[in-house]
């Protein structure tokens, strides 16, 4: 909404429905900082009854953008809308984010910034890693490190203890759909080697912090043994877990961070400056860290991805403005004559040309 606003736009804004006390605060922030009465309408709603009637009345002519934050296939639905009615969509989808390990990786390094892309915000982002591809050569010893972070791992009210991770899921609706990821990890054959479920007063883990019953807390989990053909390499799992996948050497490292239909955030861990160069150019993703999480993203770069991840458009950096404005060509002549354009030059000087040269035949 923030770059909508400065390029001079009215906003509608359908708040998510998990969490509609927060768009409340938002919107009534930016009405006592001064912003006019009507420059942000917030409307509360689900997204098949709200969200709908705004990208519907986009074909009435009231709505010249649309802005979807959300699933692929919601995304896809409204950028079938937006097409028919030829009204710009930006999308901002979901993500299956691989993160590479190469040997040359400081290890240490590594092993923290995949455990933080799995589990921070209890996986709740859509820059969250999903595929971490491990070479080979330091499949065990890397696992065997990231998995003594896992065990350890503090769940809990960050309010009321220090050194929490992450702490509930945000609600019973997103719960159900992570359970039914995990269910889908061990449907597709893939060996679980931490977490059970949800955190209950009877199966709790050794890092958990409070009461289980004044959130919808979950486990961290972790399967390995995951291969490019299981459903659980392709899906997006909104939650904590993560699937690790092991490869052969560097092309096989890239073929695999490639090789799931989405293309939003990636990252790689390497110290050789040939891998970092070949994993930046042929990735095919719209964030790529060097040595940095999945979850690294930066408010002046450009945010959103490609495949099915999003429509190319990017929500932050300056690019952001061109996403809520329209180039205008204006041609002001003050000569008083008549002046072509260029492609118009051309052919008149050509006829010219044939001329003079049939003049002098």
């Amino acid at each position: 909404m923030i770059p909508a606003i400065m390029c001079g736009n009215t906003c509608v804004w359908k708040s998510p429905q998990d969490s509609p006390l927060l768009s409340f605060a938002l919107a009534r922030v930016m009405h006592e900082a001064g912003l006019p009465d009507g420059v942000i309408n917030l409307v509360h709603g689900k997204g098949s009854g709200a969200g709908q009637a705004l990208v519907d009345s986009a074909d009435l002519g009231m709505v010249d953008k649309i802005s979807f934050t959300g699933s692929t296939a919601v995304g896809k639905m409204i950028g079938e809308t937006c097409g028919r009615n030829l009204v710009s969509a930006s999308l901002e989808l979901g993500g299956k984010n691989p993160l590479v390990i190469m040997p040359s990786a400081n290890m240490e390094n590594a092993v923290e910034g995949a455990y933080w892309a799995g589990f921070g915000t209890a996986g709740q982002r859509c820059t969250s890693l999903g595929n971490l591809i491990i070479h080979e050569d330091i499949y065990d010893e890397f696992v065997e490190r990231f998995m003594e972070k896992v065990r350890s791992t503090t769940i809990g009210d960050s309010m009321r203890h220090d050194g929490v991770l992450y702490g509930p899921m945000l609600s019973e609706r997103y719960a159900v759909d992570f359970l039914k990821g995990v269910d889908m990890c061990e449907s597709s054959g893939a060996k679980k080697i931490w977490g059970e479920g949800r955190i209950t007063k009877d199966i709790v883990p050794g890092g958990f912090h409070g009461d289980a019953s004044e959130g919808i807390y979950m486990w961290p989990h972790v399967y390995v043994d995951v291969t490019e053909d299981m459903e659980c390499f392709h899906e997006e799992i909104f939650g904590p877990l993560v699937t690790i996948v092991k490869a052969s050497d560097f092309d096989h490292a890239l073929h695999l961070a490639n090789a799931s239909p989405y293309g939003l955030s990636s990252a790689i861990y390497t110290n050789d400056r040939l891998e970092a160069y070949r994993y930046k150019t042929g990735i095919k993703a719209g964030m790529t860290g060097i040595n940095n999480s999945t979850t690294g993203a930066e408010a002046h770069l450009p945010f959103g991805g490609v495949k099915g991840s999003g429509n190319g458009t990017r929500e932050s950096g300056i690019w952001v403005i061109e996403a809520y404005s329209y180039w205008h060509a204006v041609n002001d002549e003050l000569s008083g004559k008549l002046q072509l354009a260029q492609m118009d030059v051309d052919e008149i000087e050509m006829e010219e040309a044939e001329a003079d040269y049939g003049g002098l035949a």
